[in-house]
């Protein structure tokens, strides 16, 4: 592995590790009620990103891997697409507060400054991946990661539930600022004409709205039907480490998304390669996170017990999406066929809405509809890459 992949693969551990690390401390520092409100404010913003970054990143990220654009006016261009985002998902944001209860509400209005860094930090660090620029990334998401932990837990220590609030608030704007310190940004260039970005950028945002609806739409649920922060608390602590798994796995398949888009190769033939490594690298992790159920009992703890079965079946779950639902829909964008990008995961957001519907406040009657709609997306990948 060579000095950029290792770069690649910091940069991924300390950004991705930072919600799950933040996660650990707070069900440590905080009630499990409170714990539950943080959790479901948390669902709520991450919902609302996903809603509205409008494909920007995406659209970013492989037109910073064409080496015939020019880097420089790409970065701006993408950077000044993106107040579309910031502009509809503050509105968004303030419009989900008013139809929780109120300690919810309260805690979600605190977390505009992060839609605010997550919105433009996604430019960013799809610019600087998909120019393998991955040393530099790696220094900006090791410090806001660090300072950001320091701040949302030394809030929760001292103040509680409103102390970690408003320690979150400060996190946002200490993300943005780092990373125009930290971050080798080009000199600003005119926009330029990018024959084809927005139509990318709506079939990528299509794709990835479905897929993260998929994942946000069972903590909106169990909330607005259960109207119980615990119950939320109990959805997180099953998923969380299953899902940041998912999120090892995707690291991946984006660290090779480049070489994908300029290899000669059919996804088909990728998928053939990729296949078998994709499962050897995410299933050591697997077995790992299984035996924390064993445990379970010391960390979570005993007001936790509820939610470890749901996380031996989340793990099931996110090994699915790890790999067949991961890898081959993302092959058959990186060819450039991304209407099959996006309509598979259209077929798995309809396969987990039907039985959304009928899940009630069951943690497991969700986790049953993660699992089909991984399998109904990658099932239609499967095909499509065969004969795209």
């Amino acid at each position: 592995m060579g000095r950029d992949a290792w770069a690649y693969l910091l940069s991924f551990v300390v950004s991705r590790g930072q919600p799950f690390l933040e996660a650990l401390g707070l069900s440590l520092l905080l009630s499990v009620e409170e714990f539950g409100v943080w959790s479901w404010a948390m669902g709520l913003w991450a919902g609302v990103v996903a809603l509205t970054h409008f494909g920007v990143p995406a659209a970013t990220f492989r037109y910073a891997a064409l080496p015939e654009v020019d880097s420089a006016a790409l970065l701006w261009q993408a950077l000044r697409e993106a107040r579309y985002g910031l502009l509809v998902g503050s509105l968004a944001l303030m419009a989900l507060a008013l139809t929780v209860p109120a300690p919810v509400r309260h805690t979600t209005l605190f977390f505009l400054p992060a839609l605010w860094s997550q919105l433009v930090g996604e430019v960013l660090r799809s610019y600087f991946r998909g120019r393998y620029q991955n040393l530099p990334l790696a220094r900006w998401q090791m410090a806001h990661t660090f300072l950001g932990l320091a701040l949302v837990w030394g809030g929760a220590w001292k103040g509680a539930l409103p102390g970690a609030a408003w320690a979150k608030a400060l996190q946002g704007f200490a993300i943005l600022l780092l990373g125009f310190l930290l971050l080798p940004l080009p000199a600003y260039r005119k926009s330029l004409s990018l024959p084809g970005f927005w139509r990318f950028a709506w079939e990528a945002y299509v794709g990835n709205l479905a897929l993260e609806a998929i994942f946000f739409l069972p903590a909106w649920l169990l909330g607005w039907r259960s109207q119980s922060p615990i119950l939320l608390a109990y959805w997180r602590w099953a998923t969380l480490l299953p899902l940041n798994l998912r999120q090892v796995a995707g690291q991946i398949v984006l660290y090779l998304y480049p070489r994908w888009v300029q290899s000669p190769a059919s996804p088909h033939q990728l998928y053939r390669v990729y296949r078998g490594r994709l499962w050897l690298r995410v299933g050591v992790f697997y077995i790992g996170a299984a035996l924390w159920a064993l445990v379970w009992d010391y960390f979570p703890g005993p007001e936790y017990r509820p939610a470890r079965l749901p996380y031996l079946f989340a793990l099931l779950v996110s090994l699915l999406w790890s790999v067949e639902a991961n890898l081959l829909p993302n092959l058959l964008s990186a060819k450039g066929h991304i209407h099959h990008y996006r309509s598979a995961y259209v077929v798995g957001a309809f396969t987990a809405l039907l039985v959304y519907l009928f899940a009630g406040r069951s943690l497991y009657g969700y986790l049953l509809g993660l699992g089909l709609a991984g399998f109904m997306s990658s099932l239609y990948a499967y095909f499509r890459a065969h004969r795209p």
